[in-house]
């Protein structure tokens, strides 16, 4: 199920880019960790990622967030701040369980509402990690606009 006019807004957010194989993600993650831990900084949010490209080469291009108590980063991290983050006008939906092949399903659940409803896609892929010891899911978003052009074809109708 894809719901929209969804969002993301965070306050106090770090981030770190990675270039990668996708067998490197865990390590990415692991490598996020130590920075935040290097930093002496604290958790406030859930982890989310931007996954620039679909990684049929298996190359990832992303860019890994997490919310923190902290209102600025010391200057010896390489560690990118904001003091906010915020995405309006998003489509999202849920994985749950078996994330790899879900996650696919879950794209294509996402670019068939793209193009059956007409919008255009002006972000990466963002990819918020939820849960807690019982369930874990991740909730798979995506910033849309209308096509004016779709529009006007509706219209004509």
């Amino acid at each position: 199920m894809v719901v929209e006019y969804e969002t993301i807004e965070y306050r106090n957010v770090v981030m770190s880019t990675y270039d990668i194989h996708v067998s490197q993600f865990e390590m990415a993650l692991e490598d996020f960790n130590e920075k935040l831990t290097d930093a002496h900084l604290t958790v406030k949010g859930p982890l989310f990622y931007a996954l620039y490209n679909i990684p049929f080469d298996e190359r990832m291009l992303i860019d890994i967030y997490m919310p923190v108590e902290q209102s600025n980063v010391p200057k010896d991290t390489d560690l990118t701040f904001q003091s906010y983050f915020y995405i309006d006008q998003m489509l999202m939906t849920r994985v749950k369980g078996q994330f790899e092949a879900n996650t696919e399903k879950a794209y294509d659940e996402l670019f068939r509402h793209v193009m059956e409803n007409g919008y255009k896609i002006s972000s990466p892929i963002f990819h918020i990690l939820r849960g807690d010891d019982e369930m874990q899911w991740v909730e798979i978003k995506i910033k849309v606009f209308e096509d004016d052009e779709a529009d006007d074809l509706k219209q004509e109708r």
